[in-house]
């Protein structure tokens, strides 16, 4: 299969199939990596925890990027711009030995497997050979566009075979290096409290402990103790279970197919005409780049330009470095197979 094939499979799936899950499950991907010491520590050590509205605006950033070169054709100029924005902010952290190679593969395994993993178990069918093939080719094409290694996987000096083949083994080697790195750390804790918080920012204060406790039922143990969080009492997992196999049963045997016009929009299909920007069509916490704009201008809502997305000290910067991956990645004509 090309990736232009993959993209549009996971495309529907992400908006028509299973949109509540799979968006669930990308930001249970992004919100795993925080029990990684190496990737908390040096989350915390940025400073962009120091305020609710720069913890927000970050995770706003990354959903950002990541919606938009997986909802767009991966040849399409947004893809490609999504694509090089990352690899520069990404960069900047990697010259300095700051991110490695390892961490990098690990969370690229993240986004391809979590899905999978939520579907399997709380969505009323699980993904067909083809879809966890289509994940693999996506996944692994996105790898090379951002030029991640993978030395660590057994078939790379050979070749795989397919997707599946793909995703099989970064399976395996994620499983090994969890085993391996997914370890307590104070930071792994403050940061997961960090984005708890901003996640239940508009819960009162009497359920924050609630919603902690209904959060921690989705963490496996070696997550839940990484992040230094206690077990919740059975009680939670016997409700939510029972909530999410009702759910399952009602999707399976009573509703009908989501019709096209009930499409889940994620991201704009086009820029504001007075700005020339996109505008978030939706947030978490705080109303980052969506319009109409509340406080005033503090959340951006002229909307966003790619070469703007990142850390306030790196808006504006690094034109030249994402021209250079974006004739790159234009010159490598995106839409083919990965394993041709």
């Amino acid at each position: 299969m090309t990736v232009d094939d993959v993209q549009a499979i996971l495309k529907d799936l992400t908006e028509l199939e299973f949109p509540k899950i799979m968006g669930f499950s990308i930001i249970f991907a992004l919100f795993k990596t925080y029990g990684i010491p190496s990737v908390s520590s040096l989350l915390v050590a940025t400073g962009e925890l120091a305020t609710s509205e720069t913890a927000s605006k970050r995770t706003a950033d990354t959903g950002v990027l990541l919606l938009e070169f997986a909802l767009n054709k991966p040849s399409s100029d947004r893809t490609i711009q999504a694509i090089a924005r990352m690899n520069y902010l990404h960069s900047q952290y990697q010259k300095s030995g700051k991110i490695t190679d390892s961490d990098m593969l690990y969370t690229l395994s993240l986004f391809a497997l979590e899905p999978t993993r939520w579907i399997d178990r709380y969505e009323w069918r699980n993904l067909t050979a083809l879809e966890l093939c289509a994940s693999g080719t996506f996944w692994k094409a996105m790898g090379d566009a951002m030029k991640i290694p993978y030395d660590a996987l057994p078939s790379c000096k050979n070749g795989w075979k397919d997707g599946l083949h793909w995703l099989e083994e970064v399976k395996e080697w994620s499983l090994r290096y969890e085993e391996a790195y997914m370890i307590p750390a104070d930071t792994n804790r403050r940061l997961a409290e960090s984005h708890l918080n901003l996640l239940f920012i508009n819960l009162p204060v009497g359920l924050m402990d609630i919603g902690k406790r209904i959060v921690t039922v989705f963490l496996d143990d070696r997550l839940r103790k990484a992040m230094m969080f206690p077990e919740s009492p059975s009680v939670y997992h016997v409700s939510l279970n029972s909530v999410f196999y009702m759910r399952k049963c009602f999707l399976r045997y009573l509703a009908l197919p989501r019709p096209e016009f009930l499409r889940k929009k994620y991201i704009p299909s086009k820029p504001n005409p007075k700005t020339g920007r996109y505008n978030a069509v939706e947030y978490l916490s705080h109303p980052w780049r969506k319009l109409p704009g509340d406080d005033g201008n503090k959340y951006a809502p002229e909307g966003y330009a790619f070469a703007d997305i990142g850390p306030k000290s790196f808006q504006g910067k690094g034109r030249a470095e994402m021209e250079e991956t974006l004739i790159r990645l234009t010159e490598q004509k995106r839409g083919g197979c990965p394993f041709g």
